[in-house]
């Protein structure tokens, strides 16, 4: 069976068939609701366990949950051992990393030793260095498989000559990043997340927004997180402006990142904007204290929409679509990750390409809603999944 995107059936026919339009999005890969574990035992539980590498240059929002929700597939398939690591693990904490990662799966198909744990607080340049220095680890056989997340983390190995597999998640500029990667069979990038413009695309055509601003970090290496360059073709294709503000949020310093949000909420809100789009913003964006670093624009009745994220409209942007809790991509992932080492990473395991539905949620919040005086119609509140009534955040 395939997932299906939920829309309830008593919305108008134009409403419903934009939802399903704008709503869904496909994968690559095949995929179906049966793993390919639960077919036969995992043959590779007599051998030696795959040694394998974690590598990101910094976690986005959803990365820890979608990381957890992978392992936890894995454990249920018998290809690590059983697990329910918290959604909350430090992954960049070494100590935390050997007690909930290397010491809770070890003794099946794959092990994390934590030596071989290279996940950064947004330091692409370490990762770089650290890509570089492998080479006598994988000569060595004390790496057998590389696990990537994120955009950085996959650009970078893409462009190196190594010659283990390496299986990358979590990218948005996937599609770039294929044609990057193109002829390395070795690599295998997991097209399992829509791109920042798709939201965009969703919100123009929904709700009648015609000027947006966006975020951009001064550092352009990270326009791969929120499809830049496709955004901006996008705004010019349907012909609606957008506002960039550039700020230092893809950064180890958390405090200046939150700074650069604030200052640029600020510049925003003295745009003639319709509404913001807040994408993947590194360490920026601080849910504690959320209505206050968006208070600029509230005061000012722009509404702020929010990328794949339910915690944040929660905590006082207006609305955003999102996969509630990562569970269809992380099985679709631990899927694809199941196919190759059950069979000695034939790639043509899952070259048999389908398409998949994902379920995903649509989130309001209607005591922001009322700020900037915005009346959700009656077609939105009944296609709403998540409604809440209070801004959880100072």
């Amino acid at each position: 069976m395939f997932y299906k995107v939920k829309v309830h059936n008593i919305l108008p026919c134009s409403f419903i068939n934009s939802f399903k339009l704008l709503l869904v999005f496909t994968l690559c890969f095949c995929f179906t609701s049966e793993s390919f574990a639960s077919q036969k035992i995992p043959s590779c539980q007599n051998n030696p366990p795959l040694k394998v590498a974690v590598m990101a240059a910094g976690l986005q929002k959803n990365s820890l949950t979608f990381f957890s929700q992978i392992l936890k597939k894995l454990g249920d398939d018998g290809f690590v051992a059983e697990n329910n690591i918290s959604k909350t693990v430090d992954l960049r904490n070494k100590s935390s990393y050997r007690k909930y990662v290397t010491d809770a799966l070890k003794g099946k198909c794959l092990e994390f030793p934590s030596e071989l744990s290279f996940v950064y607080n947004w330091e692409p340049t370490v990762l770089k260095d650290t890509i570089e220095s492998l080479s006598s680890k994988i000569s060595n056989k004390e790496i057998d498989l590389i696990f990537a997340l994120g955009d950085i983390a996959t650009k970078y190995l893409a462009e190196d000559d190594i010659d283990i597999p390496a299986i990358c998640f979590d990218t948005n500029s996937t599609d770039m990043l294929k044609r990057l990667a193109k002829g390395k069979k070795n690599i295998v990038i997991v097209d399992d997340s829509r791109n920042v413009k798709d939201d965009i695309s969703l919100f123009h055509t929904m709700f009648g927004y015609t000027g947006f601003g966006f975020f951009r970090d001064k550092n352009h290496l990270y326009d791969m997180y929120n499809a830049y360059s496709d955004v901006m073709l996008f705004a010019k294709e349907k012909n609606f402006q957008i506002k960039v503000c550039e700020g230092s949020f893809f950064v180890p310093d958390v405090q200046l990142a939150r700074e650069e949000f604030v200052r640029c909420t600020t510049e925003l809100s003295k745009e003639s904007i319709t509404a913001v789009f807040l994408p993947e913003l590194g360490n920026a964006v601080d849910l504690a204290n959320f209505y206050t670093q968006l208070r600029p624009l509230l005061t000012k009745k722009i509404p702020v929409l929010s990328y794949d994220s339910k915690a944040q409209v929660e905590a006082g942007s207006l609305l955003s679509v999102y996969d509630p809790n990562e569970y269809t991509r992380a099985t679709y992932a631990a899927d694809v990750i199941e196919r190759l080492v059950s069979t000695n990473f034939d790639y043509s395991s899952i070259a048999d390409k389908k398409h998949l539905s994902v379920p995903l949620s649509f989130g309001v919040n209607l005591k922001t809603a009322s700020l900037v005086q915005w009346r959700p119609s009656f077609d939105v509140l009944v296609a709403v999944d998540d409604i809440f009534h209070t801004i959880k955040s100072k």
